[in-house]
């Protein structure tokens, strides 16, 4: 079966996005589930609904609209980047649209941090990041990917 290729996309990340992720990704370990920053975006965008996507952007756009949360006065401090499959790409940019056509101004950056801001606690989250690694296990890179097929001709 041919696999269509990931698409990488890399997001912009003030410290509140990367403190989040950094607590995200503790919080999943600390329950057991062993990932990394990408992978924890990776299931937030897969497992986060289209709906639930837009209602987190609106909720974030309207706190930086009436004041209730200040707009980040500190510069981008992270830039995580990450293998999307093409059918999670295309929801997000879906979303970038449907917020644009509500004249709500979104980035797929500023989706996911949307989303990243308003997701559970790791423990709340590890069922669902157990499922999504058991239905998309991470693939082999690197050394690892090196090892696997020397091993397999071998």
């Amino acid at each position: 079966m041919n696999e269509a290729k990931p698409i990488k996309v890399s997001f912009s990340f003030y410290p509140t996005d990367v403190t989040a992720l950094a607590d995200r990704v503790s919080e999943l370990k600390k329950a057991g589930v062993k990932v990394r920053g990408a992978t924890v975006l990776r299931a937030l965008v897969h497992l986060t609904t289209p709906a639930e996507m837009i209602a987190h952007a609106v909720r974030m756009a309207g706190d930086y609209a009436l004041g209730d949360a200040a707009r980040e006065a500190e510069s981008i401090s992270g830039h995580p980047t990450v293998d999307f499959p093409r059918d999670d790409v295309k929801k997000l940019d879906g979303v970038v649209s449907h917020l644009a056509k509500a004249r709500i101004i979104g980035t797929r950056a500023f989706v996911v941090r949307a989303i990243l801001r308003a997701a559970p606690d790791g423990e709340l989250l590890a069922p669902d990041v157990r499922k999504f690694l058991a239905d998309f296990p991470n693939k082999p890179r690197g050394l690892s990917k090196i090892r696997l097929a020397r091993k397999a001709h071998g």
